[in-house]
């Protein structure tokens, strides 16, 4: 205990990055969330301004343009059942931003949503690279400020995914969740927020199938660019006022006015191999994302306790496709998780819990020469934990949140194989309604008319 209260906060977040691999097997999402830690832990205060709270964070939208000038060069089998060569080209895509400025300046928080994509050229193969949906941080040494320039280094992390069809159309498709860093500069002026920077992905090496029994090693890009371009607007200052105040002070005292309602898009993430896939079929996709889907609550936070109980339900359908070949994976999730807030610092309150959930897995495979379907009913514990943004402390009425949760022994056993639904659950934007919050707000508003 000693040895750790002397170490450096650096040293200590090295530690919880190590540590959370041995527990997520993901560098990525652990940097992230080490970089987090360091990041709170660099302007810590106990101080609790009230104005100051309500600076806190800023929010935007915009458009991003990821560039890529030069790409690799691919293989595919061609009508002769040999391996040739193929040149892929440089590409740009375009995808929206969803975000928000916190620490007073010093830090990005957002997710950057991949669209479009627009090659330079024609090309011999069909084939695309897809960055996905960028998690991820910028710090700045400098606050941003407006009317300044300032550098940033940042981290995100996405799925990758990569599909070819070959001169037969057969399909091969293959997803793996990259890190990348970053290096830019920021600006801002009246309400526009611009980022310019280069972005490096370690580690870009996979193995491409050009037919079920044939492989070859193939790359992700490693070097591109980003350019964005963002509009600012302010969600929490008008939140500075008297009623916010005596709203929070009532409700700090009172386990009263705390059913709410949330709703928000979420994703998942795979964490482990399927052995299914593995051991039958390595020619699929392993570790696919499964599509967007929503995450719905109804709970009731105990106020004065910092404490929720919540009931919540996320549909997930996940597909694979190669070779003329479908495995369609269907998962109902029903949670009973309960959390406690540990803290709130200027508006950012994190929390952790436990959940216990009732799951419907199906899956329906097409693999010669034993098509099958596969149905299940299971109970599963989750690690449940996120943020909540809090323009008042307790005083408001509705509010942004992020869950992100964490399944470490959900399965769908095939005989000595399974599927792998351990995944991470990540809703980055929930929208937050407490309708008793709302009314009480409402009944002051009328009394001081």
């Amino acid at each position: 205990m000693k040895h750790l209260q002397q170490t450096t906060p650096i040293h200590r977040v090295i530690a919880f990055i190590a540590y959370c691999k041995t527990v997520f097997g993901s560098y990525s999402l652990c940097t992230l969330f080490g970089m987090a830690l360091l990041l709170a832990n660099s302007w810590y205060s106990a101080a609790q301004d009230w104005t100051k709270r309500h600076d806190f964070a800023k929010t935007y939208v915009g458009i991003s343009n990821y560039l890529v000038p030069n790409n690799t060069q691919g293989y595919y089998l061609n009508q002769n059942g040999t391996t040739s060569t193929f040149n892929r080209e440089g590409y740009m895509a375009t995808a929206i931003d969803i975000g928000a400025t916190h620490f007073w300046g010093f830090a990005d928080l957002y997710v950057s949503i991949n669209t479009t994509q627009l090659k330079f050229q024609d090309e011999k193969i069909t084939n695309n690279f897809d960055f996905g949906t960028f998690t991820g941080l910028r710090i700045y040494p400098w606050a941003l400020h407006s009317n300044k320039v300032r550098p940033f280094m940042g981290y995100k992390f996405s799925p990758f995914r990569y599909l070819q069809k070959n001169t037969n159309q057969e399909q091969f498709q293959y997803t793996k969740v990259k890190s990348v860093y970053d290096f830019g500069i920021g600006f801002q002026w009246n309400n526009f927020y611009a980022t310019a920077a280069y972005n490096f992905t370690p580690n870009t090496s996979f193995r491409s199938y050009i037919s079920k029994q044939q492989s070859v090693s193939d790359t992700f890009p490693k070097h591109w660019f980003q350019l964005a371009v963002n509009y600012s607007f302010e969600t929490t200052r008008t939140a500075d006022n008297p009623t916010s105040k005596a709203a929070n002070t009532y409700f700090a005292t009172t386990n009263k006015h705390g059913l709410f309602l949330a709703l928000g898009p979420s994703s998942a993430f795979p964490i482990k191999s399927s052995s299914y896939i593995s051991n039958e079929a390595a020619y699929f996709d392993n570790k696919p994302m499964p599509n967007l889907f929503p995450d719905m609550a109804l709970g009731y936070h105990f106020l004065k306790a910092e404490t929720v109980l919540a009931l919540s339900y996320r549909p997930m359908v996940q597909h694979r496709k190669a070779f003329g070949e479908l495995l369609s994976v269907n998962r109902q999730s029903v949670l009973l998780e309960g959390y406690k807030f540990l803290f709130d610092y200027h508006g950012f309150a994190p929390y952790i819990g436990l959940g216990l959930s009732s799951e419907t897995l199906s899956a329906n495979s097409s693999l010669t020469p034993k098509p099958t379907v596969k149905n299940t009913e299971q109970w599963a514990t989750a690690i449940v934990f996120g943020w909540d943004i809090r323009p008042s402390v307790r005083g408001d009425w509705w509010l942004l949140r992020t869950n992100l949760r964490y399944f470490p022994k959900l399965q769908l056993n095939y005989g000595q194989n399974a599927l792998s639904f351990q995944h991470l659950e990540f809703n980055f934007i929930q929208f937050v309604w407490y309708p008793q919050k709302m009314k009480w707000h409402k009944k002051q508003a009328q009394r001081e008319l």
